[in-house]
């Protein structure tokens, strides 16, 4: 197996939405590995290689039982979120042997995102994200899709305090000078780092329909945070006092692509700013960022060679050397 995809296992990655994890079982790629995830019984999550030890049929096109076991679509080999074989209807009075049985990850339901660890121990925890379980602030659901680009280049762009300047013009009408300052500088946390930088900008329409200020012109407080390897959050605060706080993993399926989760929080009702309106603005914003990435050399590298980063870079060079610690003690 590749030496950086091993390195990169002992974390969680949200693989999919749970809304999305229905009565049957869900096929999702993480770091090169084909996994199937259902819902066994009680409600409980289970997680194995989507592949059967019998004959390697596909476990997602299978079917969940009544008993909450997987079961193969080939053969009809069940399965127990333990990845116990339960049955072998080919011989059911024989015992079952210890080969038949399937490894089984760790998986957890939080912030309204199914999480797998393909690790036996877990470098960090599942990242806390108070405002999600606050009960204060709606969701809006945004995004879950493949993008053909490596997972690190999505999270550099959301440290990048300068593309935004150049990528989202005709979006994001930027009036601040080049370059922004941060305020306070980068502030190292136990799961990655942080900073705060303001933004002022011209209201567009589809801003305005975000926002509901009716300002000509508004600063927004923006706090970055990275969460190591491959989360970010956003926190934008408004001058009328509207929040918006934005949730984005970027995972890796593999050496050349990965699931983008991105979901939203904020602390007003549908009633003064519609999901729809919110949605819009955030898919042309993403759109432009997408086809920028997703021009570039896409390789699972977190230190690509040949680039030279400079001062306003600041964010994602320090990004870099704190990847290296925390790939360096998992691995």
């Amino acid at each position: 197996m590749d030496p950086l995809l091993q390195r990169l296992e002992p974390f969680w990655y949200p693989v999919l939405p749970l809304e999305q994890l229905g009565a049957e079982p869900a096929a999702v790629t993480l770091l090169g590995r084909a996994l199937v995830v259902w819902r066994g019984a009680d409600g409980q999550l289970g997680a194995l290689d989507d592949r059967c030890r019998h004959r390697s049929a596909a476990l997602s096109g299978g079917h969940i039982g009544s008993e909450g076991h997987l079961h193969c679509p080939y053969h009809g080999w069940a399965f127990a979120i333990d990845g116990r074989c339960r049955l072998l209807p080919q011989q059911p009075d024989q015992p079952i042997p210890e080969r038949c049985h399937s490894k089984a990850y760790r998986i957890q339901a939080r912030h309204g995102l199914v999480w797998v660890c393909l690790a036996e121990e877990p470098r960090l925890p599942i990242p806390a994200l108070p405002l999600a379980e606050d009960g204060l602030h709606r969701r809006i659901q945004g995004f879950h899709e493949t993008w053909q680009c490596s997972p690190f280049r999505v999270i550099e762009n959301g440290l990048d305090n300068i593309h935004h300047y150049f990528v989202h013009r005709g979006v994001l009408d930027v009036l601040s000078p080049v370059p922004d300052p941060m305020e306070g500088g980068i502030s190292v946390t136990a799961d990655g780092l942080k900073f705060s930088i303001p933004l002022r900008v011209n209201t567009t329409a589809a801003l305005e329909a975000t926002v509901a200020d009716g300002s000509a012109s508004l600063r927004v407080e923006r706090h970055v945070r990275w969460l190591a390897p491959l989360g970010l959050t956003l926190e934008l605060t408004w001058p009328n006092d509207r929040r918006q706080y934005i949730v984005l993993f970027a995972v890796p399926r593999d050496h050349q692509s990965c699931t983008i989760l991105r979901f939203y929080l904020r602390n007003d009702r549908e009633q003064e700013v519609s999901a729809a309106s919110v949605i819009a603005f955030e898919r042309a914003l993403i759109d432009q960022d997408r086809r920028i990435l997703e021009a570039m050399p896409a390789g699972l590298d977190p230190w690509p060679p040949g680039e030279h980063l400079i001062e306003a870079d600041q964010p994602i060079a320090r990004m870099r050397q704190l990847l290296q610690k925390f790939l360096a003690t998992s691995s």
